[in-house]
């Protein structure tokens, strides 16, 4: 699978299509061999974290709704922690026409947690939910590169128009408008998950509640008590392989840290995030329980957004100053004590192929000054009021950079602190002058940082040169002239400073000695079905 892989990125697709027949193969002899399971697990692996927003893949667009969505959702592959795809739903799949059509055959043993079967028929449904303008979906564009799947997101062209079909109960034939390399790790990420057609219909916006819900993935939801907590129990019926032994995950969002981190040294916790954690505290804790420690890297850029279409940021010598007058390696190695890597290179983070190192602005004060001075404001005089938000998890970042620009701009910034489901949701509504967001990657390609993710929605940037190579990285099907072409958009949107990188991330956590195979990937994924928590 990994070589059929390798071979789809450099679309190569008959060798692909020969190593993917020798994986399935493998895949369903593998499947077959009964493996020994653990004993139960002694108690539910219990955590502290942001809590979804939404359930509805459909809808939801964010990493602490994704993370819930996956342990109660399947797709058709599933991505392994090394960003591998493996069968799920789709027992195996063919890639004709040059790469410009898959045909998916669905496992005959795969049921909603009705009893139902899943087909072939939801996933042509939920597909077209997405891309329809009147669900309002904010992540429909991932799908664009389906055929028609733009054309009638942006109601040119009717439903039927969409390449994605099922020509029976088992079988899914998807017709792309190019060939794409990353095709395939995309239908691994919650946008192309199925959903269940009767139960959106009867239940409308409310068939993600509790007593609607209905899902196919390896836990089912017990309970959702919104903003507080949230019970997952084990899917009986689920058609993968459970390699752990957790039976029932609670989740409990508690908004001061202090006190998750006295639950977690309580025992009351089995993993602990460091996002939330003042930065003198993560030392502390990370010193007092170092042998719980664990660092991963992931595919993340932290920065701030501008809103270009208002004054003073539709300037770009007013973004430029922000920018110059920002020192990122001072903020990630001393005001985050570096538990993140300073972003001076592009928006696609370091360890994704097209990254482009050392492209970010440089610190350079007496520029951003005189750039600040051409603009109309000379030593920050007359700057005018402007909205900036930013979220709970970022607060010491943003004071950080509210100092910075105090002290070299001449400049105050007020940042308005909000939880992240409110601050989610006010970026949506109406974005505020400028704000500070942190994007990981939906799937391993730059194409999820520069087209897919939500940087122009938020920031109302347009660029000509820089949409023009976006979308001719898309169709071009030579990987190394793909990586130049977003290189070249990527170094495009930092020298406009349209957004800022400041810092990529690190998944930093605290696990508890008796929990082993807490899996993570790069792309922030959770296993939860394979967490194996050991009696103590």
């Amino acid at each position: 699978m990994k070589l059929g892989l390798t071979y789809h990125t450099a679309f190569d697709f008959k060798a692909a299509r020969q190593a993917y027949e020798e994986g399935f193969a493998l895949w369903q002899r593998a499947g077959e061999i009964q493996v020994g399971a653990p004993p139960p697990a002694p108690h539910a692996l219990r955590m502290s974290q942001i809590l979804p927003g939404a359930l509805d893949p459909t809808m939801a667009h964010d990493i602490n709704s994704g993370t819930v969505i996956q342990q109660l959702f399947s797709g058709l592959l599933e991505l392994t922690p090394e960003i591998d795809i493996v069968p799920d739903v789709a027992r195996s799949w063919e890639v004709l026409e040059d790469g410009r059509k898959y045909v998916f055959h669905l496992r005959d043993d795969v049921r909603w947690s009705d009893g139902t079967p899943v087909t072939a028929g939801d996933f042509e449904y939920a597909w077209k939910r997405v891309l329809d303008p009147a669900t309002g979906s904010p992540v429909a564009n991932l799908l664009y590169d389906v055929k028609g799947a733009r054309a009638f997101h942006q109601a040119k062209m009717g439903r039927g128009d969409v390449g994605v079909q099922a020509l029976d109960e088992a079988t899914l034939v998807v017709e792309l408008e190019e060939p794409t390399g990353y095709f395939l790790q995309l239908l691994a990420y919650t946008a192309a998950f199925p959903v269940p057609r009767n139960v959106v219909e009867t239940h409308g916006e409310a068939w993600t509640e509790v007593g609607n819900i209905v899902t196919n993935g390896p836990f089912r939801l017990e309970t959702w008590q919104r903003g507080h907590s949230m019970v997952l129990v084990r899917n009986p019926e689920y058609h993968g392989q459970f390699r752990g032994n957790v039976q029932r995950v609670e989740l409990f969002s508690l908004a001061d840290p202090s006190a998750q981190l006295e639950l977690y040294e309580a025992g009351s916790l089995d993993i602990l995030l460091f996002d939330h954690l003042p930065p003198p505290e993560r030392d502390r804790t990370r010193q007092r329980h170092a042998g719980e420690y664990v660092s991963s890297p992931l595919l993340s850029t932290g920065y701030v957004g501008f809103d270009v279409s208002r004054s003073p940021f539709d300037d770009p010598r007013v973004r430029r100053a922000f920018a110059l007058a920002t020192d990122r390696e001072t903020l990630a190695d001393v005001s985050l004590k570096g538990y993140y890597f300073p972003a001076t290179g592009g928006f696609v983070p370091p360890g994704m192929p097209g990254h482009s190192a050392g492209i970010g602005l440089p610190y350079d004060p007496n520029q951003a000054r005189q750039l600040l001075a051409e603009a109309g404001y000379p030593g920050g005089c007359g700057f005018p009021a402007v909205e900036a938000l930013t979220f709970t998890a970022a607060g010491p970042g943003s004071e950080y950079l509210q100092a910075q620009w105090r002290e070299n701009l001449g400049i105050e910034i007020i940042w308005e602190i909000m939880e992240w489901a409110m601050f989610l949701g006010r970026l949506d509504r109406e974005p505020p002058h400028m704000f500070v967001l942190v994007w990981g990657a939906d799937y391993p390609d730059p194409d999820s940082f520069l087209r897919a993710s939500p940087i122009l929605r938020h920031t109302r940037w347009r660029n000509k040169a820089y949409d023009r190579l976006v979308e001719e990285a898309r169709r071009v099907t030579d990987q190394g002239e793909r990586m130049r072409l977003y290189q070249e958009a990527d170094r495009i949107l930092v020298e406009e400073a349209a957004i800022m990188p400041l810092a990529h991330r690190r998944l930093h956590l605290l696990v508890k000695p008796w929990v082993s195979k807490f899996l993570t990937s790069a792309i922030e994924q959770r296993f939860w079905k394979d967490v194996i928590i050991e009696p103590h």
